[in-house]
């Protein structure tokens, strides 16, 4: 029988085993004695060898059968669960994954796991007697793997009737939904700009009508985008793990709300933004052992990313309880290293200073190690969440820990947009970017040494000519009033002049091409009703 047709259906479900496996192993490396772990980490293992026996991956099947054996003896009280057989068994996780990226990559050439299997088939915890080694090959026990028709079924799971719920659909098969919802809501407002101009068509029932039909559209199609934050925290524990175990730090990695769903798209970008955030948890944030106890704290530090849902919006915090950050001797680095005057250091506010480590370049390590310390990976996570049209903001107290929030729209593709006017182009601004909108008189605003300025809540908050920014001719003068959209970029509040407010409208974003995906500050374009062209604006990156 050709087993090439089930290839993406064994790849998937080895990920999935292989993902579970790492969060067990890690799991159990803080809770020795939990069984349930162990049993179900046996599973996993059993039903991969099962699936890769049906799929004649040899190499695959020989090395999950070595880790089942291993489990095997662990189960059986024969061996403990030591750290040197959580290291073992995370090697032969690894290496597992390669295989199955290999064989996703249609690569005959799997990586040699040869020596590990022997590693792991002699493994002798300290005192413990020689394994004994099965005759022949795989064990023989009854239903190893159900094969129907080629289906894979391991042997551990019940099929209920709510498991008939569920079908696989191709990305790419989402990706064109949300097009074509996109595309149809555009139509949409074409069609109610249009009805404007026809007197008497009596179109206001069926366009309502059909407004409501495509919110529901709209949500039934980003539902089947929607993913548990899962989907990118469950190799978080590995990852803190291994880079704590590197630096001699002990630490509790916790993760809760991982069941709340955002768009897949959104998950996909910000999962190298966390890591980032995690990575400099562990070099800059948290003490060694000896450090905490000196300084009246328990050994074992803790970082934690708690996931709430805010109505369209999903809040991640990343939070320590390490060394936490002095704004007094951040303000002193970035006048050190030229980013600063004194005299703008002096000026900074609390969270100000804090946004410093977002800036490129910006380092407080004194030398540059393996996992940080170039000054670029808060710098990339900042850009990453802004572009997303979410909110960074950092919080911390010396001593005390760390506080990240990311604030993330739910999707990214249909967003509620501010469209403004300035000189020829139309923006739009994700409403979740924006502060407030006000109108400004002349008589608020101040001017010093070429810089403007207005106040707003009693903060001195900076003007910029938006069309200035983007490098557009500026609009006749309009009178008394200067139309003002407030953001905040860098920690700081910003006013921008556009020339005119044109309301909110929901856009169905559309990546750019070259050469407009090159300009910065440009995330996305989309149009409007009557035909005009909307370029999506990152004010952030803008400024």
């Amino acid at each position: 029988m050709d087993m090439s047709q089930y290839r993406d259906l064994f790849v998937s479900e080895s990920k999935g085993h292989i993902q579970v496996f790492n969060e067990l192993i890690v799991r159990l490396e803080d809770n020795a004695p939990d069984t349930a772990a162990v049993d179900e980490l046996f599973r996993h293992a059993h039903s991969l060898k099962g699936m890769a026996a049906t799929m004649q991956y040899q190499a695959v099947a020989d090395l999950a059968h070595r880790m089942e054996d291993l489990l095997s003896r662990v189960r059986s009280k024969e061996i403990d669960f030591v750290a040197s057989l959580a290291d073992l068994l995370l090697e032969g996780s690894d290496t597992l994954a390669a295989m199955v990226s290999a064989i996703e990559a249609d690569d005959d050439r799997l990586p040699d796991s040869t020596g590990l299997v022997d590693r792991l088939a002699g493994f002798r915890a300290a005192g413990s007697p020689p394994p004994q080694q099965p005759a022949g090959g795989f064990d023989a026990e009854p239903g190893a793997g159900v094969r129907d028709q080629g289906a894979m079924v391991p042997d551990h799971q019940t099929l209920h009737p709510d498991s008939f719920k569920s079908v696989r659909v191709k990305i790419e098969t989402l990706d064109r939904l949300v097009n074509i919802t996109g595309e149809l809501i555009t139509t949409r407002y074409r069609l109610a700009d249009r009805a404007l101009h026809c007197e008497g068509a009596q179109l206001d029932e069926p366009l309502n009508r059909l407004s409501t039909l495509l919110r529901e559209l709209r949500d039934e199609v980003f539902q089947a985008r929607m993913l548990p934050f899962s989907f990118v925290a469950d190799r978080f524990p590995r990852l803190v793990r291994d880079l704590s175990r590197k630096q001699g730090k002990e630490i509790l990695f916790q993760v809760e709300g991982k069941a709340i769903e955002l768009d897949r798209g959104i998950l996909e970008e910000i999962s190298e933004p966390l890591v980032h955030i995690l990575r400099n948890a562990v070099d800059h944030g948290m003490e060694t052992p000896e450090q905490r106890i000196a300084a009246g704290k328990p050994g074992l530090g803790t970082i934690r990313i708690v996931v709430t849902r805010d109505k369209d919006y999903v809040n991640i915090v990343v939070a320590d309880d390490g060394r936490g950050m002095d704004p007094g001797r951040l303000a002193d680095k970035a006048v050190e290293k030229g980013m600063l005057s004194r005299e703008q250091a002096n000026a900074l506010t609390r969270h100000e200073a804090f946004m410093l480590v977002c800036a490129p370049g910006f380092s407080t390590a004194e030398t540059v190690s393996v996992i940080s310390g170039r000054g670029v990976g808060m710098d990339a996570a900042r850009v990453a969440v802004q572009a997303l049209g979410g909110v960074l903001a950092i919080e911390s107290d010396t001593g005390r820990g760390s506080r990240f929030l990311l604030r993330l729209p739910i999707s990214v593709s249909i967003i509620h947009a501010l469209l403004v006017e300035c000189g020829p182009l139309t923006i739009g601004f994700p409403v979740n970017a924006i502060k407030r909108t006000t109108e400004l008189r002349n008589g608020e605003i101040a001017g010093d040494g070429g810089d403007s300025f207005f106040s707003l809540d009693g903060r001195q908050v900076p003007l910029r000519s938006l069309s200035r920014l983007l490098g557009q001719p500026s609009a006749p003068d309009a009178g008394d009033l200067v139309p003002t959209v407030v953001i905040e970029a860098g920690g700081m509040m910003v006013g921008l002049a556009v020339d005119r407010l044109l309301g909110q409208r929901e856009i169905f974003v559309k990546p750019l091409g070259i050469p407009l995906n090159r300009i910065k500050g440009l995330t996305g374009g989309a149009i409007t009703g009557d035909g005009r062209i909307v370029y999506v604006m990152d004010a952030g990156a803008l400024l």
